[in-house]
């Protein structure tokens, strides 16, 4: 069975509720690629990405706790790395996936690393995009900078109607295609008759908390599946770091390959879909 369109579903175990709204893509007789997204970001972002990849896999996309249409944790400690990589394992194991290979952008890519180094017999392979290699921000903020960001950021979004939303997304987009606009579409909300991020800051802090608390150097002697990152080349001021946090990565997880892709942003799947297609498509071939 062939789905050419995203599906968003809810899957219920025995007589509990799995809120596990998902979004699928592929062929079901196909591997799988489990895609988990970014901070502020939806499971519906992957869509130009998996249009382009789907003929060769079935993949599946997963709205984080919190972003998209998935509602968030109650509290703080609920987003440590630990605390969802434990949920997203369960969630995976409910849907009959084996063998699953992540794909996971920025704090997507921090979670499959966990998923990696605590379920290693769920994980076949780990695709990184852009994340989980860097122990700090990459631009230097302190994490009391970061917390300060996200209200400023966050009280900053407001558009006034859809329309202004989707036209200010438009100027900043190369191309645009109904996956592209669903994917920013799922970025945002209605509150008070604005357009908002639907990330609550509480949020946006619980998840900055958690990737300064569980950071991802606890998890590189653990992943043991191949592994492929994918890192920008922009901005090149943090070239020097980007090349310093690749070194330790690549000691710590000598399997690990690395590649750069040229004139990429941290937005690396969306810079450049069709560059990711092919290699995510060419290292899975090559290594599993």
């Amino acid at each position: 069975m062939v789905l050419v369109e995203p599906i968003q579903q809810t899957r219920h175990k025995g007589d509990e509720v799995m809120e596990s709204g998902y979004y699928e893509w592929g062929n079901r007789n196909n591997p799988t690629l489990v895609f988990l997204h970014g901070m502020g970001s939806a499971g519906l972002s992957f869509g130009e990405l998996a249009k382009l990849t789907m003929s060769n896999y079935h993949i599946i996309a997963f709205d984080l706790p919190g972003h998209g249409g998935k509602a968030p944790l109650p509290n703080e400690e609920d987003y440590l790395p630990t605390s969802i990589a434990e949920n997203l394992s369960k969630l995976i194991e409910s849907l009959g996936l084996t063998d699953v290979i992540l794909v996971g952008h920025s704090w997507g890519a921090h979670l499959a690393l966990y998923l990696a180094g605590l379920y290693p017999k769920m994980v076949k392979g780990l695709i990184l995009l852009d994340g989980g290699y860097f122990q700090q921000d990459p631009v230097g903020d302190s994490l009391a900078k970061q917390l300060e960001n996200v209200d400023v950021f966050t009280e900053k979004v407001r558009y006034p109607s859809w329309e202004a939303f989707l036209e200010s997304e438009k100027v900043d987009s190369p191309t645009w295609s109904k996956e592209i606009e669903a994917g920013r579409l799922a970025q945002v909300t209605e509150i008070d008759g604005e357009i908002r991020l639907a990330i609550s800051p509480f949020t946006a802090k619980a998840v900055i908390k958690g990737i300064y608390q569980d950071q991802t150097a606890i998890m590189f002697p653990k992943v043991l599946s191949p592994v492929l990152l994918m890192r920008s080349t922009l901005p090149t001021e943090v070239e020097d770091d980007r090349r310093t946090a690749i070194e330790y990565f690549v000691e710590k997880i000598p399997q690990a390959e690395v590649q750069a892709i040229p004139n990429t942003s941290h937005d690396i799947y969306r810079d450049a879909p069709e560059i990711i297609s092919w290699k995510i498509n060419e290292w899975i071939k090559r290594k599993l």
